[in-house]
């Protein structure tokens, strides 16, 4: 029955983890390759693509929490995340936290230094500044860099850090004159701030994950199984990533030197322990040999110190030249030998080991003999350390190197210690951005329009063909030019309201503007219309703005003639092309106007239509010339006859209208009458010929005799045929103006 009982207590905890997808809080701080937040804002690197594909086997919902080092250590102690993915394992944090049994990978501390400023020892730290990452336990744990400063006897001053990146950073400004990292960010990193290993290595350590005293046990069998099959195939996915993260397979801290470090640990402890004993019994003896036995102790003292150099190089030397992933080689700068080579070297170059120690340098060099043993000169007396050429693999590949180079002491000669980078996709990367701003510019200078990308300090950052045609003096070199220096020839920006600054606008607001400038020019003074648009980084910040700028003082000048034309040609529609009075069509659309004015402030109008007597008389017997100048005679009197707020219109041959607008009275409308009638009324002589002229006008009023602009017209048109009826030369209404009541 218990049996029973602990079955269902343990399938019921077990059940959530086996039937839903457990969520998982896993830290990542800045640690390139290993782990990252890469620039989509998502976790990246070796170990979270790790932990990626063992989630998708074991149904795991993966979070990443973004800390720093010392953060994420915290977080872990607190028991806010579960795991802590790439931490070197000590016994310390053994005791602290539960680690994985299957290690990610073996690393240590790096020593890097400036290439002006080599070290080959740790002794040459002493009395210098050395930035440590905080907490790191290549820094503070056992046979760490702090540790091994003391065994030696030598002061580092240590520049605590948070970041390797920060160290790196520090190193290559000068602040610092070391800088220890973990070895995988050193490796990946190192170029970037054309930084150089040193031979000094710290405490090879394992690199596991860590897991929370509170994550399901699960985690850790799953990870140590998956990691552990992974392991036993090279085709994995642990080797596909480690391949695609490091360049190459894992390195292994081999087993036997850890048992030379302990045998080595012993001797000196027991030379230690057989000085201090040798020392008690000199004192015991007499004074007489008391100088002998302090020279003696001095010489012992020397000895060890050499032991002790002796077996760190070579420490140094087995583990960061026989297991870098780096190409190294030893070469003897006086015959161009190669002397050494680690098997990093022998895989890129595609031969073995004892192929390339048969070889010159200029074997696989490109050059020449004579090139290659200048250069090999120059890098033995420290005049040049770094180089690109391009190397002749075995398979008569050439592909293109980053070499470095830096002298040491080996066997009493001196000898050149070579680091060499595959630069072939950093080349064809230049490669293609070249031939890409080169089609940018062809791009741009296909633009007919002056075009210049500027920054906020008024630099012209790159310019097209049509641009650079405005330099002044013939002068084609841009670097450090001012765009107002193009522009204006002027040595400050523009400020005044006649040319504000297109850049300040675009600052300010974030937002393209147009602007019109003017430009003195060889041609003389131009009018440019300058259109400017802001230029933003990757990140979204508004850096630069990209200006184009076009000629308009021809099209402002068409445009200006275009409108006089337009204006001319409004004038011809709505005019008697005779006698410049309005025509029909524009007396027309005045007489809807003084309509929709009177229905609104219930005022009136009058419309008199006028038309000439005699005329075909005149026409007959003295010309159509002559009638068409007793016409434009005819306009001008009733101008002056009228208000200027009244229109006079020619509506065709001799017949005229006149719009009275705001009548105020009858007795307003009869004198208006009767002036224009008594202006038209006159004697025409010419030679034998004579004629009287006048007009017979006809006159309806608006609303009382009719509703709209067509009746209107209609009833005065009546009216004049009564006038000229009744005897010519006079007026009458539509309607007996009697009894007619009008208002204001």
């Amino acid at each position: 029955m218990h049996r029973v009982l602990l079955l269902l207590i343990s399938l019921s905890l077990l059940s959530p983890w086996q039937t839903a997808a457990a969520e998982i809080k896993i830290g990542i701080d800045n640690n390139p390759p290993l782990t990252f937040i890469n620039q989509q804002g998502q976790a990246d690197g070796l170990v979270p693509e790790l932990f990626k594909r063992i989630a998708e086997q074991e149904n795991w919902s993966i979070s990443y929490i973004p800390c720093q080092w010392k953060q994420c250590l915290e977080l872990l102690d607190r028991n806010d995340i579960d795991i802590l993915p790439a931490i070197a394992y000590t016994p310390e944090r053994a005791k602290k936290y539960h680690f994985a049994t299957e290690a990610l990978l073996t690393g240590w501390g790096q020593i890097y230094h400036r290439p002006d400023q080599p070290l080959s020892s740790i002794l040459e730290l002493a009395g210098k500044k050395c930035a440590v990452l905080e907490k790191d336990v290549y820094y503070i744990a056992e046979q760490g860099l702090k540790q091994a400063a003391e065994s030696f006897g030598i002061r580092i001053d240590f520049v605590e850090v948070a970041t390797n990146r920060k160290a790196f950073e520090l190193l290559a400004a000068g602040q610092v004159d070391a800088a220890m990292v973990g070895r995988l960010f050193g490796i990946k990193n190192h170029h970037q701030y054309n930084l150089l290993p040193a031979p000094i290595m710290i405490k090879p350590i394992q690199v596991r994950p860590a897991f929370s005293p509170l994550a399901p046990p699960q985690l850790v069998s799953a990870y140590d199984r998956l990691l552990k099959d992974w392991k036993e195939s090279t085709d994995s996915v642990y080797y596909q990533s480690i391949k695609k993260w490091l360049g190459a397979a894992p390195a292994r801290f081999p087993a036997w030197l850890g048992l030379l470090i302990c045998s080595l640990a012993g001797v000196l402890s027991l030379l230690a322990v057989m000085t201090l004993w040798t020392r008690r019994q000199v004192k015991a003896k007499t004074l007489e040999l008391a100088a002998k036995n302090r020279q003696l102790e001095k010489e012992l003292e020397k000895r060890h110190e050499a032991e002790r150099q002796l077996l760190n190089r070579e420490r140094q030397y087995r583990v960061f030249f026989e297991e870098s992933q780096s190409v190294m080689v030893l070469v003897d700068p006086e015959n161009g030998a190669i002397v050494d080579a680690n098997p990093a070297a022998c895989a890129f170059y595609k031969y073995s080991l004892e192929e390339i120690r048969s070889k010159k340098m200029w074997q696989i060099n490109r050059l020449g003999e004579d090139e290659v043993r200048q250069r090999l000169e120059k890098a033995k007396h420290l005049k040049q350390q770094r180089f690109e050429f391009v190397h002749t693999l075995a398979d008569d590949r050439e592909v293109p190197v980053e070499v470095y180079r830096s002298p040491i002491e080996a066997n009493g000669r001196t000898l050149l210690y070579v680091i060499v980078h595959d630069i072939s996709k950093r080349k064809a990367a230049e490669k293609a951005l070249e031939e890409h701003n080169q089609f940018l510019q062809a791009v741009i200078d296909g633009v007919s329009d002056p075009l210049m990308v500027i920054d906020f300090d008024y630099r012209v950052l790159t310019m097209n063909n049509a641009a650079r045609r405005q330099l002044h003096n013939g002068a084609r070199e841009t670097n450090g030019v001012k765009c107002h220096q193009i522009s204006h020839s002027s040595m400050l920006p523009c400020s005044s309201d006649e040319h504000p600054c297109p850049l300040a606008e675009v600052r300010e607001s974030g937002q393209p503007v147009i602007m019109i400038h003017q430009h003195e020019s060889e041609q003389g003074r131009r009018i440019v219309e300058l259109t400017a648009s802001p230029l933003a980084n990757t990140a979204g910040d508004i850096y630069a703005v990209i200006e184009v700028a076009r000629d308009i003082t021809e099209r402002l000048q068409i445009e200006e003639l275009l409108n006089e034309n337009e204006k001319r040609l409004h004038h011809l529609a709505h005019h008697d092309p005779l006698t410049k009075l309005p025509n029909r069509l524009l007396f027309n659309d005045r007489l809807k106007q003084a309509l929709s004015k009177v229905n609104r402030r219930h005022r009136q109008v009058a419309l008199f239509f006028l038309d000439l007597d005699n005329f075909k008389t005149i026409n007959d017997s003295l010309g159509h010339d002559y009638g068409d100048l007793l016409l434009v005679d005819v306009a001008n009197r009733l101008r002056n006859c009228v208000r200027e707020s009244d229109t006079v219109a020619r509506l065709g041959g001799d017949e005229f209208l006149i719009l009275l607008e705001e009548v105020e009275s009858i007795e307003m409308i009869e004198h208006m009458a009767e002036r224009i009638a008594q202006a038209l009324n006159h004697e025409l002589k010419k030679d034998l010929f004579h004629q009287r002229v006048s007009a017979s006008i006809g006159i309806s009023i608006y609303p009382e005799d009719a509703g709209n602009a067509h009746q209107l017209m209609k009833n005065a048109d009546l009216a004049m045929y009564r006038a000229k009826s009744l005897g010519k030369g006079g007026y009458q209404f539509y309607s007996s103006p009697q009894g007619r009541f009008l208002f204001d």
